[in-house]
């Protein structure tokens, strides 16, 4: 049977949808501003054949890069026949998404898989798994993060560990997080309180002096896990995703550094099958750290969606030149890449936009010479 044609929905404000699990659910002013600059993104990861949603695209901006690269990806014309979604990440909110544009109710996910992608979105699943990976082959690793439900727990978690940080069960790229010690909790009880009020608990863990932000990346297909590459990103001082590596697995194994890497690639594939089992299909991100005193936080966040990372290494594998390295980075708007060298659809050196000039954010490659 012919697979079916994916119709990608760049979504990144899903894991802010989840916090509220409503269908009809208004992302942030910011958020929304991300998804319009960033529609155009699934170009980028897509294959041949696939299309993307767009509220509206450069024709000439779009043909360019079609040509250039040698693209069968285009915009998705409201005929969802033979097709089959493909969202950023799956909740009520990206569901009506596909509603709107044509897809029948019983071509999406239901409202009992659906709760239970929110359910394993969880910042306790990632716990779950860090507890799973404790002893493998000797590796040095933190503990897994504790589930606090009540202010008491999270006082008595505060001074057993000194510095602390609290992650909202549902939040990304730096949203949700807040250090706490002793000197301070007091004074940060009642927006403690109010965090444990909206989403139920918060997940605690000791603050860490962190070396190097990563991810494992991984594709899970009817129950079955498949182990897709490593992801080298950067963050800013509070944690929010700035952008990341592009260079060759070997070339991003070296830059993370830590012995633990082929252990871990080798093990989650199975954790995550006994996990997640046949209750999610799509791409997967668990986010690690290595510290600096030589251990490894396995499982920071676990991301079932699609990520940054997996973009950069579809992105690498497809269009940029083999052994090449540079930067993929997310800038706010400004004047657009020149001087790219781009031969037989491949980018060599120079930098090029992602998405249409003209808006508020760029997503930018940077190839060195």
């Amino acid at each position: 049977m012919q697979d079916m044609k994916k119709v990608h929905l760049f979504f990144p404000e899903n894991d802010l949808a989840l916090a509220r699990d409503l269908e009809n659910y208004t992302p942030p002013p910011a958020a929304a501003r991300l998804r319009r600059a960033g529609e155009v993104l699934p170009l980028w990861y897509a294959a041949d054949g696939d299309s993307f949603i767009s509220t509206g695209v450069n024709a000439a901006w779009l043909r360019g890069m079609q040509d250039a690269f040698g693209m069968r990806v285009g915009v998705f014309d409201y005929h969802p026949e033979g097709c089959t979604a493909a969202p950023w990440g799956w909740s009520r909110a990206s569901r009506r998404m596909y509603l709107s544009r044509g897809f029948a109710l019983d071509a999406l996910p239901d409202d009992a898989r659906l709760a239970r992608i929110r359910e394993l979105s969880h910042r306790r699943t990632a716990a779950q798994i860090a507890g799973r990976l404790a002893g493998l082959a000797g590796t040095d690793m933190t503990p897994p993060a504790v589930e606090c439900t009540t202010m008491t727990e999270v006082a008595d978690f505060v001074e057993r560990n000194g510095d602390v940080l609290l992650k909202l069960p549902w939040s990304s790229s730096g949203r949700g997080l807040v250090k706490v010690d002793p000197r301070t909790l007091s004074a940060q009880t009642g927006m403690i309180e109010g965090m444990i009020k909206r989403q139920g608990s918060v997940m605690a863990e000791k603050f860490y002096d962190k070396a190097v932000d990563f991810a494992m990346l991984f594709t899970m297909t009817d129950g079955r896990c498949e182990y897709n590459g490593l992801s080298l990103f950067a963050t800013d001082r509070l944690g929010s995703y700035t952008g990341n590596t592009l260079a060759p697995q070997e070339r991003l194994a070296e830059l993370i550094a830590h012995p633990a890497l082929s252990c871990l690639s080798a093990a989650l594939p199975q954790v995550l099958q006994d996990i997640i089992g046949t209750d999610y299909d799509g791409p997967i991100g668990v986010d690690m750290m290595t510290l600096t005193d030589g251990r490894i936080d396995p499982a920071v966040e676990l991301n079932l969606r699609m990520t940054m990372g997996h973009l950069c290494l579809r992105l690498y594998d497809r269009y940029i030149a083999p052994g090449a390295e540079g930067t993929f980075a997310v800038n706010p708007a400004g004047p657009a890449a020149a001087g790219a060298d781009v031969f037989n659809g491949r980018l060599h050196y120079g930098a090029i936009d992602l998405n249409p000039p003209g808006s508020d954010f760029r997503f930018v490659v940077n190839i060195n010479k």
